[in-house]
């Protein structure tokens, strides 16, 4: 599981993000109307793309450069000829940092979008393949670790602020066991040179140190030096057999150590020396999937490992590979059942629920759902409940387990309740979604329940048949609220959301404010141009405004992935995933960044908390002439600005909802910005 991946959520945590990437084109629109021009900039060229990043920079892309615009002042920050004319897939940000990075043929460079300060550039270590790049915020640094044309690979850490380097080392990958003779030699040979090009598992351990994982053991290496502080060897069954599907965890519950699953295993290790805390290993039948460190014992999930490649005993039914989660005590590492619990598959997910935890198991594409008492480490369902689609959203109520799915191409979406003493679902005719005849034009989006909670009710609106629900968590019922909700022109919601004018049903072209007794309290409808360039400008901005994990989540750093893969409640989980940490911590998890980057980043941070009031459609001129881009508010359903567009087949601008700005091109290399 990636380490920026977010897990479903217990409850909904509303957070929508602000950022656009334009269509490419040369394109020239009129003046605007009903919003508001803050400032005109000329550019150096015609513009290719905009690009608004987390930090707030807005990123401007010409045949000449790549520049950055400063949205408050209209100002050119900074520019770099050397990256002008690149395609808009080239620079993207480095997953979980407020860094971007640009790519083309030899050469990728790593810079702040604030300042314009480089990082990173591959050339100063005449590096030609990257296998790594992490950004380590509690030292303010970046690792990068690649491959030269010649010689050893090489691992370095880079000052996030000023690009400084602070130290590079050669000998990370070095074999630490005696040189061998013979095959085991040959052996010792291949892993070394897979080692060299195989991604790094990194840990920021405290300010001081950066574990990381080679294909030849564990190695602490000193933050401002990088000097080896301890190297440790992963007991693997075999003895010379590397570890494989290594991860690195932070510990929660005790600070004196970090966890380490490899292969059917979990040992701890003290951060200190390196040492092993636990006689032996925490073992598991398949490959170890991830860890929850629930308050009552560490929840190892397992999965099934590849063909071939499983380190103990197999078992198979019915052609699926079966595998076994356990319970390992901190103490120890001892596990509290004598043997693993049998699971049909591997267990996807683990959603805290008090002292239980609900267990996804996915069998085959199929999927099952059990509840784990995690202190006696055992099952409340005697035989595991199959669901339809993948786990949405679960957790235990006085009526048993409420759960939501999500659909894909093959299975409807399902809501539901499964008595824990019967293991029966409490709706005989569960609250379902829809789904398509064939796969070949599926819309993941398009088929979901979207839900929201308030107080005691959970509120679904299912698209199969365009109807509210309302579902009482405490006492297993539901109802229908009002009749079938239509949208024109075929759509379905994509979203929705809790405010306090009622329910906001939210597509491309539609807004519906739906009151709490599901009647329709206002509507819009906005039919979108049929322009293939239109189109895609549209899609271009509904791709990047689904939620704030999208845009910021993975904008802040290792920490907060870290935090969120191993928090023991999954509202916890989302809130640190997407940024929080940060915040709780006087801003420490901003540390290395420049100064001006952290500044725009807080503040757009907090700005990102309240759910932005409207939307954006991109519509045919009411008065039939061209093109407009109309900001809708939620509440009432009414148009707050507009932006004429003109007749452009493919106009260039980008929207940043966070900052209430637009940024159109209206003649051949002039910018201007509107304030909404």
């Amino acid at each position: 599981m990636a380490a920026v991946s977010a897990r479903r959520m217990l409850l909904s945590l509303s957070l929508v993000a602000a950022v656009c990437a334009a269509a490419h084109a040369q394109a020239v629109a009129p003046a605007p109307s009903g919003a508001v021009p803050a400032w005109t900039l000329r550019m150096k060229g015609d513009i290719r793309w905009q690009q608004v990043t987390p930090a707030g920079a807005l990123l401007v892309s010409t045949d000449a450069a790549l520049a950055a615009v400063d949205i408050e002042r209209g100002q050119i920050a900074w520019e770099k000829p050397e990256l002008g004319g690149l395609p808009a897939d080239s620079v993207r940000m480095i997953e979980g940092s407020l860094l971007m990075q640009a790519e083309r043929q030899g050469l990728l460079l790593v810079f702040d979008p604030v300042t314009g300060a480089v990082v990173f550039d591959s050339r100063r270590l005449n590096v030609t393949q990257i296998a790594t790049r992490r950004v380590l915020p509690q030292s303010g640094t970046l690792l990068v670790h690649g491959r030269r044309a010649a010689g050893p690979a090489v691992v370095a850490l880079y000052d996030l602020s000023t690009g400084t380097q602070r130290w590079a080392s050669e000998s990370l990958f070095q074999q630490s066991e005696p040189r061998r003779a013979g095959f085991a030699g040959l052996m010792q040979s291949v892993v070394h040179a897979a080692s060299e090009s195989t991604e790094l598992e990194a840990l920021q351990a405290g300010p001081d140190m950066i574990v990381v994982n080679t294909l030849t053991g564990l190695r602490a290496l000193d933050a401002r030096t990088g000097a080896v502080k301890w190297s440790a060897s992963l007991p693997t069954a075999r003895a010379g057999n590397p570890a494989r599907h290594v991860r690195l965890y932070p510990s929660l519950k005790k600070r004196d150590r970090l966890y380490v699953s490899f292969d059917d295993r979990l040992m701890a290790y003290a951060l200190a020396d390196g040492r092993a805390l636990w006689a032996r290993p925490a073992q598991v039948e398949g490959w170890v999937h991830d860890i929850v460190q629930h308050p009552d014992g560490i929840v190892i999930l397992p999965e099934s490992p590849p063909a071939g490649e499983a380190t103990g005993h197999v078992r198979i039914v019915n052609g699926i590979v079966q595998t076994g989660l356990n319970v390992a005590r901190y103490e120890d590492g001892t596990t509290i059942a004598a043997k693993p619990l049998r699971m049909r598959g591997t267990v996807m997910e683990a959603l805290i629920a008090g002292g239980s935890v609900v267990l996804e198991v996915d069998a085959e594409s199929r999927t099952f759902v059990n509840v784990l008492d995690v202190a006696t480490a055992t099952v409340r369902l005697k035989k595991d409940v199959k669901i339809k689609g993948r786990l949405e959203y679960a957790e235990l109520t006085p009526a048993g387990l409420l759960y939501i799915s999500r659909p894909d191409a093959a299975t409807n979406a399902e809501v539901n309740i499964i008595d824990l003493t019967s293991g029966e679902p409490r709706f005989k005719d569960a609250i379902e979604s829809g789904r398509p005849l064939s796969s070949g034009d599926y819309d993941a989006a398009r088929y979901s329940l979207h839900h929201a909670v308030e107080g005691r009710t959970l509120y679904v609106f299912a698209n199969r048949d365009h109807r509210l629900y309302a579902v009482d968590r405490d006492a297993g019922t539901f109802k229908t609220l009002g009749g079938e909700i239509e949208m024109q022109g075929g759509e379905d919601p994509t979203d929705m959301e809790i405010r306090p004018s009622g329910l906001i049903l939210i597509a491309p072209q539609n807004l519906v404010v739906v009151g709490r007794d599901g009647q329709v309290k206002h509507q819009t409808y906005h039919p979108a141009p049929r322009l293939p360039g239109l189109l895609r400008a549209l899609y271009a901005i509904d791709a990047v405004r689904a939620g704030l994990y999208g845009a910021a989540a993975s904008a802040y750093g290792d920490a907060f992935a870290q935090a969120s893969r191993t928090a023991t409640d999954a509202n916890v989980q989302r809130a640190t995933g997407e940024l929080a940490t940060a915040f709780t911590q006087g801003g420490a998890q901003l540390t290395g960044y420049s100064r001006q980057a952290a500044a725009l980043a807080s503040k757009r941070f907090r700005a990102s908390l309240t759910v932005p009031g409207s939307v954006f459609m991109l519509t045919r001129a009411p008065e039939g002439n061209g093109n407009v881009l109309l900001e809708i508010a939620k509440d009432s359903a009414q148009p707050r600005a507009r932006v004429d567009l003109g007749k452009e087949r493919e106009p260039v601008y980008a929207v940043d909802d966070i900052a209430g700005m637009l940024f159109l091109q209206t003649s051949p290399g002039t910018l201007v910005g509107y304030r909404l």
